[in-house]
């Protein structure tokens, strides 16, 4: 059962969805998160700014550590995008500190060598000289029937499409696993 808005309750909600995190909205008002989205979506209450918060805990943590800590996992430990703690960083000046890099030369090489071994499935399937099955590999000079390649045509169109699908469904923050 829907429990109806108070006028107090718009009022903070008018004045507090635009500057706090919608979880201490919601919190504040004894609401769910779900609730104050769509009250607030209703009313025309935005962020203003791409839904990233940064309260006092989170810059303070973002200027004790930026220096010092790579930005995934601090950005990750934070909660908020590496894109955008890279940019509230640049926004209130902070750099790492000197000789960062050189210190970390051994963990950077370890992630570098950590992201060559990840293969998709079908890259480097065969090594150079190496062939699939010669029996249905196309030999030099084939030509495609019209056949054929109407099949081939309407099989990429099928795989641009479920692509397109996926990568809509992504942005929307639903995950696909195929």
């Amino acid at each position: 059962m829907n429990k109806e808005w108070t006028y107090q309750e718009l009022e903070i909600l008018r004045r507090d969805f635009p500057v706090l995190p919608c979880k201490e909205v919601a919190r504040n008002l004894g609401r769910t998160m779900h609730a104050v989205y769509c009250k607030a979506f209703n009313l025309g209450i935005s962020k203003g700014h791409g839904g990233t918060v940064w309260n006092k805990r989170n810059v303070k943590l973002l200027t004790d550590f930026y220096p010092i800590m790579f930005n995934k996992p601090l950005a990750k430990w934070i909660g908020v995008s590496p894109s955008s703690l890279h940019r509230k960083a640049r926004a209130i000046g902070l750099t790492k500190r000197p000789g960062f890099l050189e210190d970390r030369r051994k963990d950077i090489s370890a992630l570098q060598s950590e992201g060559l071994k990840r293969t998709t499935k079908t890259a480097g399937r065969f090594r150079p000289g190496q062939h699939g099955n010669p029996a249905t590999e196309f030999k030099p000079g084939h030509q495609l029937t019209p056949e054929q390649a109407e099949k081939r045509a309407a099989s990429c169109r099928a795989a641009w499409a479920r692509r397109k699908q996926r990568d809509e469904l992504k942005h929307y923050g639903i995950g696909v696993n195929r």
